[in-house]
């Protein structure tokens, strides 16, 4: 029997690569993967639908499911995760020192419905006290189908002009929620700090209390192509959790010899294994149900949804049970 032929966008991840240099191969699959950039993939996917299978934002994926306009449905495979209290930034002129202090301040963000946006909020609110409706919000982008209620004010930039970095180096924001430190400020003026002094331990303290490592990305197929082929999406499952059990295994060896160019990384990925536990990149609905519900709860919470999805609506069937 002919293998079906597949394309598939998503970085090169470490954890990804098995399956790119073709030691894994999805059982039935004749897999074309492109390693886009998740910022290409998402996007491609989400206005043309240019593969069988992407990369795909949680917070537009949920978005766009509860509005029917979703021609996806996802795999329990996650393949970008972050702890986003580190990406939270402050102008230190802005008299920021504690979360607290947000409230009644000009926050910026990519999107109102960005995942990390998501998950900063809802930790916001629920480990400190700041509501989304009491900060002024300022965004990169346009929202697609977003209703909210009056309460909650928000603005964008203007379009073609200075990019949000620029906007709290130059004091025209107070903080800034980002999902990875922008180029300006790895190098950049004294007065932008992170929000936490010490984001780690911040991290580190609310995995151990919650057992959540925040999911930032997952893998959906069109649907179309699982109602034809259901056997695919399993297929794929399993070759993603191939290719992440090989990418363990080249950490191991890592550790048993400097592989890799980075000291004290042996100290560190044992220090990630007594925190985070053995399986720290966990896939599967099972492994990840708080986060998932959580992410969801926060996303009706923040009036990004309409109602509450359930696991049966956000991933295929035959991924369920694992």
């Amino acid at each position: 029997m002919s293998k079906v032929p597949l394309t598939l966008a998503c970085w090169d991840y470490d954890r990804v690569k098995p399956l790119m240099l073709k030691q894994v191969e999805p059982e039935g699959v004749d897999l074309n993967l492109l390693p886009y950039p998740p910022d290409d993939s998402v996007w491609r996917m989400v206005r043309h639908q240019d593969y069988d299978a992407s990369e795909m934002t949680m917070g537009t994926y949920v978005l766009l499911r509860s509005m029917g306009q979703a021609p996806y449905i996802a795999i329990p495979v996650f393949l970008a995760r972050f702890f986003p209290h580190s990406g939270i930034f402050v102008n230190t002129k802005s008299n920021i020192h504690e979360p607290a202090d947000l409230k009644g301040k000009k926050v910026g963000a990519p999107q109102y419905q960005m995942t990390t946006a998501v998950w900063t909020k809802g930790i916001l609110q629920h480990d400190y006290g700041v509501m989304p409706e009491t900060i002024d919000w300022y965004l990169g982008r346009a929202e697609v189908g977003l209703s909210l209620p009056p309460n909650v004010k928000t603005q964008l930039i203007p379009q073609g002009g200075r990019m949000l970095a620029d906007l709290l180096i130059d004091g025209e924001l107070d903080a800034l929620f980002m999902p990875r430190v922008p180029p300006k400020f790895k190098n950049g003026p004294a007065h932008i700090k992170q929000l936490f002094e010490d984001p780690r331990s911040v991290e580190e303290e609310y995995y151990k209390r919650t057992g959540i490592f925040p999911i930032m990305h997952t893998i959906v197929i069109k649907e179309s192509l699982y109602r034809e082929k259901p056997w695919i999406a399993f297929s794929l499952y399993r070759a993603f959790c191939q290719a992440r059990d090989l990418c363990y295994q080249d950490l191991d060896q890592t550790l048993e010899g400097l592989k890799y160019m980075v000291p004290w990384l042996d100290i560190h990925m044992n220090h990630v294994r007594q925190t985070l536990g053995k399986d720290f990149w966990p896939y599967g609905i099972k492994a990840n149900l708080k986060g998932l519900e959580t992410f969801v709860e926060y996303m009706l919470e923040q009036h990004l949804i309409k109602r509450k999805l359930s696991m049966e609506e956000l991933f295929c069937e035959n991924t369920l049970d694992y």
